[in-house]
């Protein structure tokens, strides 16, 4: 008799154990059910927004790009040039995010300047933004141009001792133009950011071609 009293005890826990479950497994159901026949709520509910226009989209997340920066070459302050011309190099940033721009990179506006005057310079900070101002699009370089664009020492030295306008036909002056030319080529979206501080200069080497 004792034994077939305990038998009923088993019974009462074995029950509350498979109720729990019945209960989870009826609950998910209903879950699943409300979420197939309700509209998702604002905590749920995916961005399905349209994309804006070009103009309000243009900035990018700073985290999102992988910026490099890099230097001008020099730029005369006034031009033709004399003894008294402040030439400038500024450094920028090129920035790169395959994900939005692939055949192109992000450009910044200057981010400093180098300023040389009489055998003295200085440099100042124009900028601690790295954001895009510009983007600049994608050309192949080709190895005659590659060989140009190293000669920008050499095309350094020669504009810091320039006094007044140069020979187009000089051969020091030919190197310069074909240097500028060369930069000016690969780097138009830049040089657009600083063309009102130098467009003399630009003028110049952009008309002796």
């Amino acid at each position: 008799m004792s034994y077939r009293k305990k038998q009923p005890s088993a019974c009462v826990w074995k029950n509350p154990l498979q109720l729990i479950g019945n209960s989870i497994l009826l609950a998910v159901f209903l879950q699943g059910c409300s979420s197939a026949n309700s509209s998702p709520t604002d905590a749920t509910q995916p961005n399905t927004s349209l994309p804006t226009n070009s103009s309000e989209s243009t900035a990018t997340p700073a985290t999102n790009i992988m910026w490099t920066k890099t230097e001008s070459p020099l730029f005369p302050a006034n031009w033709p040039p004399t003894s008294e011309t402040v030439w400038v190099r500024y450094t920028f940033a090129y920035g790169k995010n395959p994900a939005t721009l692939f055949d192109g990179s992000y450009v910044t506006r200057p981010l400093s300047k180098t300023e040389w005057k009489a055998g003295n310079s200085s440099t100042t900070t124009l900028s601690t933004d790295m954001s895009q101002a510009a983007i600049q699009g994608v050309k192949p370089l080709d190895n005659e141009t590659a060989a140009i664009l190293k000669t920008g020492k050499q095309v350094s030295e020669y504009c810091l001792k320039m006094t007044e306008l140069p020979k187009p036909n000089a051969p020091k002056t030919k190197e310069m133009l074909d240097y500028y030319q060369a930069w000016f080529k690969y780097n138009c979206a830049f040089l657009g950011l600083i063309r009102d501080n130098h467009a003399g200069f630009i003028d110049w080497v952009t008309n002796n071609q």
